[in-house]
């Protein structure tokens, strides 16, 4: 893999990025166009905080949170991260894995949320509402540094800075930030989701990689070395599970067929014939469709 030093403005728009982003933002104008009667009541209901799940039993909000975004620029930016970073991790990963971490590092995120608001905030009396997809968006920017540690990223589009450095700042920032959360001094800004979500991608990352490490190789290159081996066995592992899908609708379609040609396609019965379209669908995936 090439670590030379490279500039990024933005990536790829691929299929899940895409479909976040989406999502997101639709949700996003539903907010607006709900506030102007309601104002508020959809944070209420889906923002995370720790009233909302010890107290009022509602046990989405560790996820819906991280869909509800609380002003313009708030979303703006962390779409702009998911467009920057996100899209080369899919295209990287694939996409069933891709998701998997994004919501992953989103609701450890939230699961950090809402201890420290449970332990700080709740001696107190308060109920801090948390909102916002940041805590995913930290969890890929640690997995885009580590994947690609010398890549230059333009800060605020102005000054380029390589990511890994960026990702250690970004990681002191939350920490210090958290502390001064905890002093009550934070202000509106989740620190320990940030810090969450980088410490749940991490762990997610070290879990699925396995966690050891090859003793022939430089330590500034293990991370790469085992990311590659990972993503290589899920490669293969997609493979396999498409080689049997056709082995099993090649046996169905001549199976089908045999009865066909024996009585004739009105034989078939409804089921049979949604059994045959499944099985030309996963036999001849290169006329258009798609192997699931």
């Amino acid at each position: 893999m090439n670590q030379g030093v490279q500039i990024r403005i933005g990536g790829p728009i691929t299929p899940i990025v895409k479909k976040l982003m989406i999502i997101n933002g639709s949700i996003f104008l539903f907010q607006q166009f709900m506030g102007l009667s309601m104002p508020g009541v959809m944070e209420r209901i889906f923002g995370l905080s720790h009233t909302g799940i010890f107290y009022e039993f509602k046990i989405w909000q560790p996820f819906t949170y991280m869909f509800i975004h609380g002003s313009w620029m708030h979303i703006i930016f962390n779409l702009i991260a998911l467009w920057m970073f996100a899209g080369e991790l899919e295209q990287m990963w694939g996409s069933r894995f891709f998701l998997r971490y994004y919501l992953f590092s989103g609701l450890g995120a939230g699961f950090f949320i809402l201890i420290m608001n449970f332990i700080v905030f709740n001696r107190f009396g308060s109920a801090p509402v948390t909102i916002g997809a940041s805590g995913a968006i930290y969890g890929i920017l640690l997995a885009y540094g580590i994947t690609w540690p010398n890549r230059e990223v333009l800060l605020y589009f102005i000054l380029p800075v390589k990511i890994k450095y960026l990702i250690i700042a970004f990681g002191l920032m939350e920490f210090f930030g958290t502390l001064s959360s905890v002093a009550g001094s934070g202000g509106n800004i989740s620190h320990i989701g940030h810090l969450g979500g980088l410490i749940s991608g991490y762990i997610y990352m070290v879990y699925k990689r396995g966690g050891s490490q090859p003793e022939d190789e430089k330590p500034g290159n293990n991370n790469v070395h085992l990311i590659n081996e990972f993503l290589k066995k899920e490669r293969l592992k997609r493979k396999q599970q498409e080689i049997d899908k056709r082995v099993e609708a090649k046996n169905i379609i001549d199976e089908l067929l045999e009865k066909i040609a024996r009585d004739g396609m009105a034989s078939l019965s409804p089921k049979e014939r949604k059994l045959l379209e499944w099985a030309r669908k996963h036999y001849y995936p290169a006329d258009g469709d798609v192997v699931h």
